[in-house]
């Protein structure tokens, strides 16, 4: 049931401030609210006569309209949108690079580690740290291999 008759300036007054308060609420229930409390009042007016009297004992009532937004429904707010791991990724790219080139293993060395404290700090892409881990790693294992099979051929 909507309400187009006039109601009575404190109401009007109580009914904006209740708008207002209700801001930052859930819109479907913000609007329910408005709406049902808008009904009551229109009801209670054609009972008991639309005069500024019964528009206060209305509001007394109702109560605060502090009380009732504060016990409304808070407005969901979005998830934050997911961002690109761009550290994770350059992480993945230096150590596939490392593996390329594991004739110069600092490179892989240096993505080892920062794959190892990304992973330690809980932050980024796990399944990207852990793929950067493990292509280090290797680049590092057949680095080291590469130098041992070269120092034996020099003895």
């Amino acid at each position: 049931m909507t309400t187009t008759e006039p109601m009575p300036a404190l109401l009007e007054a109580y009914f904006a401030d209740l708008d207002r308060a209700l801001i930052g609420t859930d819109p479907r229930e913000h609007a329910e609210t408005v709406q049902a409390m808008r009904e009551d009042a229109a009801e209670m007016l054609n009972r008991d006569g639309a005069s500024e009297q019964t528009a206060g004992r209305i509001i007394a009532e109702f109560g605060p309209v502090e009380r009732i937004a504060a016990a409304a429904t808070p407005a969901a707010t979005p998830a934050p949108a997911a961002t690109r791991p761009w550290a994770d990724i350059w992480l993945l790219v230096g150590s596939i690079l490392g593996l390329a080139y594991f004739i110069i293993p600092v490179l892989s060395i240096a993505m080892l580690i920062w794959a190892i404290v990304r992973m330690r700090r809980h932050v980024g892409s796990l399944p990207l740290q852990k793929a950067a881990l493990w292509v280090s790693g290797a680049s590092v294992g057949l680095a080291a291999l590469l130098y041992l099979v070269r120092s034996a051929a020099n003895f």
